[in-house]
C-alpha cells in the first residue's frame, strides 16, 4: 500500500503520481510543478486558461491528488512553499557558501520526506517488524551501505534483521521466509531489478514487504506491501555523492522511535497484567 501525507505535501506527491495520471491531467499538473507560485493565486478558470485545459480537469487533479477541491489544494500548497522558502532562506547572505547550499539540500530533503510522510504507514511497518520472526533487508549500490546501517539499528532494538547486498545470497535465504517475516528493499531509483526481484520473491513467500524508496510510482514500490518515500536530493546527485542516504537514515530513525515506543508499551502492559 503506498501512501503519502498529500495533504502536507501536495507537491511531492504531484511529482510522484504524475507519471501514472491521463494526457490532460498530466499537462496541469506539469504547470503546477514548474509554477507553484503562480498557481496559488490563480482561480480555476485562469489556471485551466493556462494549461490548455477544462475547470473540470483542474478540479479532476486535485480530487486525485485527495483534495475536495481547488482551495484545499492551493492551501496545501502554501503551505508547502512557505517552508521550502523557510529552509532556503537560511544563509541568503552566503550563497557562494558551497558548505550552506550542501546543508540547505539535505534539510529540505528530509523536510519534504516528514511532509510526505504518515504516521500510520510508519505505525504499521513498526507493528510488523516487531512481530516478525526475521527481518531481511536489500540494498544495491549506496543503498546496499544504507541496508546494512539499517539491519544494525533493528539489531540494536533487539530485532532479528539482516542485510544483504549479494542478491544470489538474498535469494538463498528466502527458501526459510514465510508469513512471519518481513523483507525491506531500499533503493533510491526504484528501479533497481535485483531489489524488486528480492521483494518479488519475499512476497511469493508470503512475507510482508516493505520498500524505502525514492520513487513511489516505480517497480520496487509496486513489489511491495508498504512504502516509505525518502525524497531525494534536488538536484539529483551523479557520480559517488553519498548524499541520498540522508532521508532514508532519517525514516529509519523514525522506523526506530516507534519500533522502542511500542517495545516500551508492550513492557508496560506486560507489568501490569502481573501486578496482583
Amino acid at each position: 500500500m503506498i501512501m503519502l501525507n498529500e495533504q502536507k505535501a501536495p507537491l511531492v506527491h504531484l511529482a510522484n503520481a504524475i507519471g501514472t495520471m491521463s494526457e490532460v491531467s498530466s499537462r496541469v499538473g506539469q504547470y503546477v510543478l514548474a509554477n507553484p507560485e503562480k498557481v496559488v493565486h490563480q482561480t480555476v478558470a485562469e489556471l485551466a486558461e493556462y494549461t490548455h485545459s477544462g475547470q473540470a480537469s483542474v478540479l479532476r487533479l486535485c480530487r486525485q491528488l485527495g483534495f475536495k477541491g481547488f482551495s484545499d489544494f492551493k492551501l496545501a500548497l502554501m503551505a508547502e512553499l512557505a517552508a521550502n522558502e523557510h529552509s532556503a532562506a537560511t544563509d541568503t547572505d552566503n550563497e557562494a557558501d558551497r558548505y550552506s547550499a550542501l546543508l540547505r539540500r539535505l534539510t529540505l530533503s528530509m523536510q519534504k520526506t516528514a511532509y510526505a510522510l504518515h504516521a500510520e504507514q510508519l505505525l504499521a511497518i513498526a507493528v510488523h517488524m516487531v512481530k516478525a520472526r526475521r527481518i531481511s533487508v536489500f540494498g544495491s549500490g549506496i543503498s546496499g551501505l544504507v541496508s546494512h546501517l539499517v539491519s544494525y539499528r533493528l539489531m540494536r532494538l533487539g530485532l532479528p534483521a539482516q542485510a544483504f547486498q549479494d542478491p544470489v545470497l538474498a535469494h538463498e535465504v528466502m527458501t526459510d521466509v514465510d508469513k512471519h517475516c518481513v523483507a525491506l528493499g531500499i533503493s533510491e531509483s526504484g528501479v533497481t531489478l535485483d531489489t524488486v526481484e528480492f521483494l518479488k520473491r519475499a512476497r511469493s513467500a508470503g512475507a510482508k514487504t516493505i520498500a524505502i524508496t525514492g520513487r513511489v510510482n516505480s517497480p520496487v514500490a509496486q513489489a511491495a506491501d508498504l512504502v516509505l518515500l525518502a525524497v531525494p536530493i534536488e538536484p539529483l546527485t551523479i557520480g559517488g555523492d553519498i548524499s541520498p542516504a540522508i532521508s532514508k537514515i532519517y525514516l529509519v530513525e523514525l522506523l526506530a522511535m516507534a519500533i522502542a515506543d511500542l517495545s516500551h508499551a508492550g513492557r508496560q502492559s506486560n507489568k501490569r497484567s502481573k501486578t496482583p
